[in-house]
């Protein structure tokens, strides 16, 4: 068994995801490389992966205005952790902040530890 790094995206889970716990078996498939890989629910990039999630992280990303633009992008080293025992199935946008202000936090996924048992590569 090896131990991966897996970013599950809060689309991903809201769109067609369903919620585990840590301690579940879960098969996903996975895109992306080694750290992490990333949960991909509409397409066929990567092999199915089964494994036990032996923990979950929620990810907060801090999200400013950009310069001269109507747009918002991620604030380079402003993301944070928190441990939890279950994904939720919908994430908090705002956690604090708002668009009108230029500035919000706002929950993008979580990162799960899991602990790989096959896969299909």
């Amino acid at each position: 068994m090896a131990l991966w790094n897996v970013m599950y995206e809060d689309w991903q889970m809201e769109c067609c995801g369903t919620p585990f716990s840590v301690g579940d078996e879960v098969t996903w498939q996975l895109g992306g490389g080694p750290s992490p890989y990333s949960v991909e629910r509409h397409g066929d990039d990567g092999p199915r992966t089964t494994g036990r999630v032996r923990s979950i992280q929620l990810v907060t990303q801090g999200f400013e205005l950009r310069a001269g633009a109507d747009t918002f992008e991620p604030v380079a080293g402003e993301r944070w952790l928190r441990p939890v025992e279950k994904c939720p199935k919908w994430f908090v946008d705002p956690v604090e902040g708002s668009r009108e202000q230029g500035y919000f936090r706002r929950e993008v996924g979580v990162l799960v530890s899991l602990d790989v048992l096959k896969d299909g590569m």
